[in-house]
């Protein structure tokens, strides 16, 4: 009787060294000046990889037949031989999107390896695995400048819970708070925090009003910056 060996990598990755096709940034930003953005592939395995890519609204249920976005994926499946590139473009084809903050999307990358052959008694089946990163669309002439974000950041208590504000009109990508270094996170994970709005949450740690905590963000290059905010 044959033996069956089934090699499962499940779930959502943003970057998985499992996958043989890696992405040369950890998110992409579409300023509207420009006419199209590009993003580069790369197959750094030995075997040709069949490469899918689309984007989403934030459904990570979406495939490519279902996802409707304005942006036309340029080529949206494409062979790339082992230790080569690939370049995909991306071109905004719509003008409703809102001129007064940043829109979140997100693209997909669908890395299929070739059929596996059988292997004397054994048979190998190889699943596809797909990285999904965060894709920006930001509009010009934003209220402010990226490098003003950490102004417009607000936090609170209000009653057992905490408060993050986010006055600016682009996305905060949040991954950590504390009151100190040797502190647990008070995010129990990372939050997005979409622009003009805010985000609540519990917490267990005595903190007061007055407290000086330290805030971890994600900036455009996928680096963490440190602030330091007071609670309010």
């Amino acid at each position: 009787m044959k033996k069956l060996f089934l090699t499962i990598l499940l779930g959502i990755t943003t970057l998985s060294a499992h996958a043989n096709i890696v992405i040369n940034t950890t998110r992409v930003i579409y300023p509207a000046s420009n006419k199209e953005v590009s993003v580069q592939l790369l197959n750094a395995g030995a075997q040709p990889s069949l490469v899918q890519s689309w984007i989403d609204d934030g459904d990570p249920n979406s495939t490519p037949e279902t996802a409707k976005v304005p942006f036309l994926l340029i080529p949206p499946v494409v062979k790339i031989d082992g230790n080569n590139g690939q370049q995909l473009r991306i071109k905004y084809i719509n003008s409703n999107l809102p001129t007064d903050r940043e829109s979140l999307f997100y693209l997909n990358i669908l890395d299929i390896p070739p059929t596996a052959e059988n292997i004397g008694d054994k048979n190998v089946m190889q699943i596809a695995i797909r990285t999904r990163i965060k894709f920006f669309y930001r509009p010009e002439k934003l209220s402010i400048l990226p490098k003003q974000i950490q102004q417009h950041i607000g936090l609170k208590r209000e009653g057992s819970q905490l408060k993050l504000e986010n006055s600016s009109p682009y996305f905060m990508n949040i991954v950590g708070l504390k009151s100190s270094d040797i502190q647990p996170n008070l995010l129990n994970e990372g939050t997005i925090i979409k622009p003009f709005s805010s985000h609540s949450f519990s917490t267990n740690e005595k903190v007061k009003v007055g407290d000086k905590l330290t805030l971890a963000i994600v900036d455009d290059f996928g680096a963490i910056n440190k602030l330091t905010l007071p609670l309010q």
